[in-house]
């Protein structure tokens, strides 16, 4: 069989697509020219098995993706078409139509990235939701406060990594989405959805379906930080639950609902975020059907064991699957510590904290940063484990203590300032 591979992301060491279908079939490759090395060495490592190798500058908004994916598959003949991100699931389900292969089709990858199809179908089938509406223009805007209140959230219908995502919370906040937004003005409108604002503890529900069957379904807490905090240079953190959590019986029976109600493909991995309100009702924001970013594969696989884009693919491909623990190994957990504006002095090269298992770093001494405009951005992060959600989460705490007392940013205009 004949594969062909969409990527976006850094192929790196574990991102290894023709390994995980096996010698006996071919992967070809269109690539984003960003996501491959440009050290040789590297560079040949991280294509090593591809049949064919396609690189495309701007690759989210470049159209001749799909189109020489067309072209080749006229020559070849595709089988299956694998997409890893949030963003490339569309264009996947387009070329899958078109090719007449199988897997999941234009209408299920709708209902998982449009944000306004899919609080309709959870809606209907009872799923407890925000209050939302779509908003094309200011009448709808203005009209949706008016009925709700502030604070009001408005984010993109088909955005990811909580990229142009705004609360409002008074006239000036919609004065500022109308400059962002020029198209509210516009005949042919904004394709943004509003939604009842909601304080909240989020919790994250990860997991994979295999042959129709949940395999994995496990969630995990962002306890005090939110994806939105770290956009405005707070650092994100998140856990696993304990197994005894009186918390993750109720998550998982929700996230299996909206499951069951949107069109999941036989075969997915799933990311879903649910929202603990402040008297402990537990309220469904959304679902994908993609592997969780911001390093959550990460904390899967140092908790479980198994790295599920490789248990996706290769049941895809037919191999022997690979198993899956219904329960978690050990508990981990990750913290991202997001950039701040002004220039990078120091940053340290190892962590010393107990209970971290790994440490990264994103930027160098001298680069100039800017603001997280993704809830995935960051300077550094680390990866925890642990016997407990509580072990877990003081090395994540004292890690952040100890990353922001010996990094500093000299902030535009003033003196240097601790990350």
């Amino acid at each position: 069989m004949r594969y062909l591979v969409l990527n976006r992301t850094p192929l790196t060491s574990g991102l290894r697509f023709p390994d995980w279908i096996g010698a006996d079939d071919e992967a070809v490759l269109l690539t984003d020219t960003a996501a491959v090395s440009t050290d040789p060495r590297e560079r040949t490592a991280q294509l090593a098995g591809y049949a064919h190798v396609e690189f495309f500058d701007d690759f989210h908004f470049n159209p001749l993706v799909e189109s020489q994916a067309l072209a080749m598959h006229r020559k070849w003949g595709f089988d299956r078409v694998l997409a890893l991100s949030e963003f490339d699931i569309l264009r996947a389900a387009r070329l899958r139509e078109i090719f007449g292969v199988p897997g999941q089709d234009v209408a299920s990858a709708t209902a998982f990235r449009d944000k306004l199809d899919m609080k309709r179908i959870l809606s209907e089938a009872g799923v407890p939701l925000a209050r939302y509406a779509p908003v094309s223009n200011l009448a709808d805007l203005l009209g949706f406060v008016e009925g709700n209140g502030y604070p009001v959230v408005v984010k993109p219908r088909r955005g990811g990594g909580s990229m142009d995502v705004h609360v409002l919370r008074d006239e000036q906040d919609i004065d500022s989405l109308l400059a962002a937004h020029r198209d509210l003005g516009t005949d042919d409108g904004a394709q943004l959805i509003a939604e009842q604002y909601i304080e909240h503890e989020l919790l994250h529900v990860d997991g994979i379906v295999l042959d129709g069957e949940i395999k994995l379904i496990w969630a995990s807490t962002q306890g005090d930080s939110t994806c939105l905090d770290i956009k405005q240079g707070n650092a994100l953190h998140s856990c696993l639950m304990d197994p005894d959590d009186p918390l993750l019986a109720p998550a998982q029976e929700l996230t299996r609902r909206a499951l069951a109600a949107l069109p999941t493909p036989d075969t997915s991995m799933f990311h879903a975020e649910v929202f603990l309100t402040e008297d402990g009702r537990m309220v469904f924001n959304e679902v994908a059907s993609r592997m969780g970013g911001g390093m959550i594969e990460d904390v899967l696989k140092l908790g479980f064991g198994v790295f599920l884009p490789e248990v996706y693919v290769r049941n895809l491909s037919g191999h022997e699957p690979l198993d899956v623990p219904a329960a978690p190994l050990r508990i981990a957990g990750l913290s991202l510590f997001p950039p701040r504006p002004g220039t990078l002095v120091r940053i340290p090269g190892e962590c010393p904290v107990p209970g971290i298992t790994e440490y990264r770093t994103y930027a160098e001494p001298g680069a100039e940063l800017e603001p997280a405009k993704l809830s995935v951005e960051k300077i550094g992060s680390v990866l925890a484990t642990g016997g407990s959600r509580a072990e877990v989460e003081t090395a994540l705490s004292d890690a952040l203590t100890w990353f922001e007392r010996n990094t500093v940013i000299q902030g535009r205009g003033g003196p240097d300032s601790a990350s």
